[in-house]
């Protein structure tokens, strides 16, 4: 039995590495700190232009937009596993029956087994995190005190990782059921999708779906004649490396903007018994690798009578109890993923039914597709609607889409929204949106 923490975290190191999609491509590891809460920075991409000034000025000091530093006390993940005089006695998964094997010889290999099998749970878990803040801009963590509560779903500790203010600017809607467009009205969508976050500086490379929705492109005849196999361009993406449950279907060019597409259906098993998935059927996400970052946290033990804390992004720690006759070991992790730009990707639903009636796709925080219809091809939002967004790009959007054509990112968003109110109020007569 292995009971140095430090060994064990040495061997976790060489064991065959976890794939996990979402955590690895777009969250990749980051720093560990030897602390309880990890210092995490987020900011939105700015569009500024320099300013020209006379000669004898020696520059002018530009604002610093959208930029955050915060302590996040980091989350708290550790299964653990037991080892009895029982296990021991009973051969090995796959062993020979008269092997003759001792109890001690498999002692190490089941541990190890253990770890491996609990290290593959940890790493599930930092994905669903990842895929919780790619859908809904945060990620909800219950901390259980046992396993029956926690199989239960009851008495627990919530804890929420959130990385906007107010509402989530980064669910787009389409103007219609998107599985029901035709196919250039597919594309049309998906680069109105894109043209929001060229809007705010993001150049996003990848196109990620889930099968329902791979599927319906895929069997459309009129897409695929802008889906030419032979000339897919991988790059540096081997197919092989892929994770269980993701394909990559190739890279496709949609109006000039080149995304590798690719088709997640992961799933888990949740603490309920339950096979649920990572990305709800519908799902269509714009993203780009490395739009986030996963710190880690410290983990701290007492061992030979003193506190020692171990700041790894997975911690193997054994446990040995006498007088039960029993020995534990469990694998210890505090991950905190977070985008680094917080307006840096866009989530769609492809089975969503807009309540708006607009002609042109429309990126809307909070998910609304517009309450008031003018009659001519205008869509109003509420003032409430307006008041609820907080980022620039889709104020402007909505701006020009109401006809206001001369607002730029140079104004603060209170600046946007008056002038929004003002004009929709002296145009439309809005009053009658309250």
């Amino acid at each position: 039995m292995i009971n140095s923490t430090m060994t064990l975290v040495n061997t976790i190191k060489k064991m065959y590495p976890v794939v996990t999609f979402f955590k690895d491509r777009y969250f990749p590891d980051g720093r560990n700190y030897y602390s309880e809460k990890a210092l995490i920075e987020v900011k939105k991409k700015g569009r500024k232009i320099a300013p020209f000034v006379v000669p004898v000025v020696n520059g002018i000091v530009m604002e610093r937009d959208g930029y955050k530093t915060e302590e996040i006390d980091a989350p708290y993940i550790a299964p653990k596993m037991a080892i009895t005089p029982k296990m021991l006695e009973q051969k090995a998964f796959g062993e020979n029956p008269y092997s003759g094997r001792t109890p001690a010889e498999r002692e190490n290999e089941i541990q190890l087994e253990n770890i491996d099998d609990m290290r593959n749970s940890v790493y599930r878990s930092m994905e669903k995190m990842c895929t919780d803040i790619i859908l809904t801009g945060q990620t909800i963590m219950k901390h259980y005190a046992t396993a029956e509560n926690a199989a239960k779903g009851i008495n627990y500790d919530e804890r929420v990782l959130r990385f906007y203010e107010g509402s989530f600017g980064n669910k787009y809607s389409f103007s219609k059921k998107f599985k029901t467009m035709t196919a250039k009205e597919k594309l049309d969508a998906l680069w109105d999708m894109a043209a929001v976050l060229r809007k705010r500086g993001v150049a996003v490379t990848d196109l990620v779906m889930t099968s329902d929705v791979s599927k319906t492109l895929m069997t459309d005849e009129e897409f695929l004649k802008y889906y030419d196999k032979a000339r897919v361009d991988l790059g540096s993406l081997a197919p092989a490396e892929l994770p269980s449950g993701v394909v990559c279907n190739g890279g496709v060019n949609i109006n000039g903007v080149k995304f590798v597409w690719f088709t997640y259906d992961n799933q888990y098993e949740d603490l309920d018994g339950q096979i649920k998935e990572f990305l709800p059927a519908g799902t269509i996400a714009m993203l780009h690798p490395g739009l986030g970052r996963t710190d880690y946290a410290q983990v701290t033990f007492v061992e030979n009578g003193h506190f020692k804390s171990y700041a790894e992004k997975i911690i193997p720690h054994t446990l040995v109890d006498e007088k039960d006759n029993v020995i534990e070991t469990g694998v210890f992790s505090r991950p905190v993923p977070y985008p680094l730009d917080v307006e840096g990707w866009l989530v769609a639903d492809a089975d969503e039914t807009p309540s708006g009636n607009s002609s042109e796709s429309s990126s809307s925080e909070g998910g609304s597709s517009g309450s008031g219809d003018t009659g001519n091809d205008v869509t109003l939002k509420t003032s409430e609607e307006i008041n609820a967004m907080t980022t620039k790009a889709p104020l402007i959007a909505y701006a020009e889409s109401i006809g206001l054509t001369t607002l730029t990112d140079a104004s603060t968003v209170a600046e946007l929204k008056e002038a929004i109110l003002a004009y929709q109020e002296e145009t439309y007569g809005a009053d009658s949106l309250e």
